[in-house]
Order: structure tokens, then C-alpha cells, then sequence
């Protein structure tokens, strides 16, 4: 069928300028797209970005002297209906600072690096003999003035924490977890009364004492380290209280890869109460409260892996 459109000179020229006009736009859209198309081949082509490694450690074993300073409250009987209650270092002469061991060791399992398990240890043991100035009156016993008193005042504190990272980079880890501390107590006071030698035991027992741990971990430069941790924790459960507060920060250079070294500061506050020898609560065997705070300076060395 033929069109009976005429074929006139003025139409087969519109024909041909849309003809030019489309592949003038054919053109410039593939000059366009040229760029993007060479810039996504080149990226195809390119490695993928190394992943940042984490300065993160995957283990850890610590060894350190802690200097502390003491200030120990002891109170024998009930609380809640009149007690005796004195200051350890002033009353029996106990060392006011010492120094120790400390032992501390991590690892985290899993290559993600966000859970850790912590262990630590320090015993803390001091020992002092005095001359009373006055009577001592502790239940139905009586220390005369004059008498030679001995004391004995040892505690440990052995520590275990499970913490996951909630947040975690190259620069900066902050955690969260629960610790839970073993504390061996002993307090034992003896000496020459009007009756005889007789011996006072304020308590000889180990309290397990659960607490919240919060965490941080900051890289301030390369090799060097900004730590910082509390742990704290509250009970009141039948006739026992008790509550731990524990903060402490330090500064950790690590000149080699499995080499470091810290200082650090750490303050703790101990207070465990009983009100009955059968207390429901694991360990309270006692009568009394003690109430134990110290603080100081600790210098260590650590090894990584």
C-alpha cells in the first residue's frame, strides 16, 4: 500500500534534522557516561581497602608492686544494738601503708575481641603489737591499760570479671560485665587480760561479693594507652550487708609488640556487716563490721599475646 502523502523536499529535510538531532543525543549521552562507566571498571578492578587492625591485645598477663595507704574500721557485736567500734591503725598499730604483689591476667575470647575475662589477685596481710593506753572492752572481755595487744588484719582480694565490648574502634573500647570477688578476711585480736590470755576472732572467712563492671580502653597515640574501670556493687540480704567500690586509671606504653609497661592508680572501699554467726549469706560467720578503704600507686609490667 502505498501513502498518499506526497514525498515533498520540505518533509524528507524534517526527517533528516530529527535523524541528526537523535544521534547528536546518542552522542553526548555515551561521551557522559563514558566517565562513570572507565571509573566503575577501575574500581572493580581495584583491591578492596584493607580492613584497620584492632591494637587490641588477645591476652594478657600482668605483674606489678602496689603501694597502698589504709584506713580499716572494725566494730565487734551487733550494730543495730551498740557495738565497739574503733580504728584499726590507730588502736592496734597496724602498718598505715604497704606494698605488695599484684597479679593480673586477661583473654579474650573469639576474633571478634569483644568478650574478656579478667583475673586478678593481691593479698593484703599486716600484723601489729601495741601497748594499750586505756581499757579495751570488747563483749564480757576486758584489755587492760598496760596490756600488750596483738593484731592480726589479713585480707585478699582475688577477683574474676566477664565484660563484653559494646562499643569498639581503632581508638577506643568501652565495656560492660559483672565481677565477682572472693575476699579471705581475717581480723584477730589477743592479748593478757585481768582473767588470762584470751584471743578475740572478728572474723575469719571468705565473702563472695558480686559486682558491675564498666570499662574503657582509649589509644591516645601509637604504643601509648589511657585505661580507666569501676566496679561497684551493694547487698543487703538477711542479716549480712555488705558493699565494694572499685576505680582506678592508668597510663600503658607498649614499646614492643608483646612488651608493655603501666602506672596506674586504684582506690577501693570494702564494708561487710554481720548481724549473726548463721547469717543465709555464704561466709558470714561473724558479728561486726569491717570497713577497709586504701588507695595507691601500682607499677607493672605486662606481656601480650
Amino acid at each position: 500500500m502505498q501513502s498518499n502523502q506526497p514525498d515533498t523536499p520540505s518533509l524528507r529535510k524534517k526527517h533528516m534534522n530529527v535523524s541528526a538531532r537523535l544521534r547528536a543525543w546518542a552522542v553526548l549521552s555515551i561521551l557522559a557516561c563514558a566517565p562513570l562507566v572507565n571509573r566503575a571498571a577501575e574500581e572493580a578492578a581495584a583491591p578492596a581497602p584493607e580492613k584497620k587492625s584492632l591494637p587490641w591485645e588477645k591476652g594478657s598477663v600482668s605483674f606489678g608492686g602496689f603501694a597502698a595507704a589504709f584506713d580499716s574500721t572494725v566494730s565487734f557485736g551487733r550494730s543495730r544494738t551498740g557495738g565497739v567500734s574503733f580504728n584499726a591503725e590507730d588502736l592496734f598499730d597496724l602498718d598505715t601503708s604497704l606494698t605488695v604483689l599484684r597479679v593480673d591476667a586477661m583473654y579474650r575470647p573469639g576474633s571478634s575481641l569483644r568478650h574478656q575475662v579478667d583475673f586478678s589477685y593481691g593479698a593484703y596481710h599486716r600484723s601489729g603489737s601495741t601497748t594499750l593506753s586505756s581499757d579495751l572492752t570488747i563483749g564480757d572481755i576486758t584489755y587492760p591499760i598496760g596490756a600488750k595487744v596483738d593484731t592480726v588484719f589479713n585480707f585478699d582480694i582475688i577477683r574474676g570479671t566477664y565484660s563484653y565490648a559494646l562499643l569498639q574502634d581503632d581508638r577506643m573500647r568501652v565495656s560492660l560485665g559483672l565481677g565477682v570477688y572472693a575476699v579471705p578476711l581475717k581480723v584477730r585480736i589477743e592479748g593478757q587480760t585481768t582473767g588470762g590470755h584470751e584471743a578475740i576472732e572478728g572474723a575469719n572467712t571468705t565473702l563472695p561479693l558480686p559486682a558491675l563492671a564498666l570499662g574503657g580502653q582509649f589509644q591516645l597515640i601509637p604504643k601509648l594507652f589511657l585505661y580507666t574501670g569501676v566496679e561497684a556493687m551493694y547487698l543487703e540480704i538477711s542479716d549480712f550487708k555488705g558493699s565494694l567500690l572499685e576505680a582506678n586509671v592508668g597510663l600503658e606504653y607498649r614499646p614492643w609488640k608483646h612488651v608493655g609497661f603501666g602506672l596506674g592508680y586504684n582506690s577501693m572501699s570494702v564494708n561487710v556487716e554481720g548481724e549473726t554467726t548463721k547469717s543465709s549469706y555464704p561466709g558470714v560467720d561473724f558479728l561486726g563490721k569491717i570497713g577497709v578503704r586504701y588507695s595507691g600507686l601500682m607499677l607493672y609490667g605486662k606481656f601480650t599475646f
